[in-house]
């Protein structure tokens, strides 16, 4: 994908570092902006009087997350290619590396969007359902984890409690309790109110073993199944795609899943493959079967349930 200009921007939570390649002159082609709208529309203005219009440019950056919200609504609004891509592989990009600085950072994601040209993925925004989703499912966490910290306080020190503090904890967990419920009901709401994701929630949910949870994360973190064009793909991306590990005749290592992935969508995929095992008749017998074509053996049983 070829533009006449690449744009890399570090994201931090109040500021933006926005640098151009090919670079004319490195002082004057590098700019400090906040991360707000009006920063946006002075990059914009910035990059106007340097004579490059917006058409012509892509906008490279690293997905943190929450700090990218602000870019992202603009460059959709504006109509500017946006391309947002893993810290890792940014990262791993650049060989060896002396220094940081938001500077140098902002040099590199542009070299880094120009030399990765060919390949570069545009970034889709989702639709307003999905990102109220994936808001309401990371809501969701929070209040679990904060039930859960509860109930191992409550479990840790029972001998100790007094009758005061026990009720002030129960309290507390039956709140967290009410506002997971509320969560859930309202993601459940935004579901039904949308034909598209009524139906993949419907048949996503029809899996064995698949709950709500399951089934929002596969939504949104597919944008309803439309950022990926093959299940392989996607099962790369959670972690369950398994690897060669070889090399010449002397490294022979296991076929084994990578560690970098998704590793929260992996863990309620695992749960969700538990729970299929003991309700599948199906999934039951295939899961014995591979367990004794393995040996039978404890360390196998993750591999198995990978597969499953």
């Amino acid at each position: 994908m070829y533009f006449s200009h690449y744009i890399g921007v570090d994201i931090s939570k109040a500021s933006l570092d926005a640098a151009i390649y090919p670079a004319m002159d490195k002082k004057s082609d590098f700019i400090h902006i906040e991360n707000s709208p009006k920063g946006l529309r002075e990059m914009m203005s910035w990059l106007k009087h340097r004579g490059i219009k917006s058409k012509e440019l892509v906008i490279c950056a690293e997905h943190t997350g929450a700090y990218t919200n602000q870019l992202i609504d603009f460059t959709h609004k504006k109509g500017i290619a946006l391309s947002l891509n893993s810290p890792l592989d940014i990262k791993r990009s650049m060989g060896i590396v002396r220094g940081k600085n938001d500077v140098v950072d902002a040099a590199r994601i542009a070299e880094y969007a120009y030399t990765k040209r060919e390949k570069l993925q545009l970034y889709e925004k989702p639709g307003e359902s999905i990102m109220t989703l994936q808001y309401l499912l990371t809501e969701r966490r929070q209040y679990m984890r904060q039930r859960t910290a509860l109930l191992n306080f409550k479990s840790a020190l029972v001998e100790y409690e007094t009758s005061a503090a026990r009720s002030r904890n129960e309290t507390a967990i039956n709140s967290l309790s009410k506002l997971i419920k509320k969560t859930e009901e309202q993601m459940l709401s935004i579901v039904y109110e949308d034909p598209e994701l009524k139906r993949s929630y419907e048949l996503v949910s029809s899996v064995m073993g698949i709950g709500l949870i399951n089934a929002l994360n596969t939504i949104v973190y597919t944008n309803n199944f439309h950022s990926f064009d093959s299940p392989r793909k996607y099962a790369c991306y959670i972690g369950v795609a398994p690897f060669d590990h070889t090399s010449g005749t002397s490294v022979r290592g296991k076929t084994q899943v990578s560690k970098i992935c998704r590793t929260q969508q992996k863990s309620e995929l695992s749960m969700a493959a538990r729970s299929a095992i003991i309700h599948d008749p199906g999934l039951r017998k295939y899961y014995q079967r591979k367990m004794k074509e393995k040996g039978g053996g404890r360390e196998m049983h993750g591999v198995v349930l990978n597969a499953v």
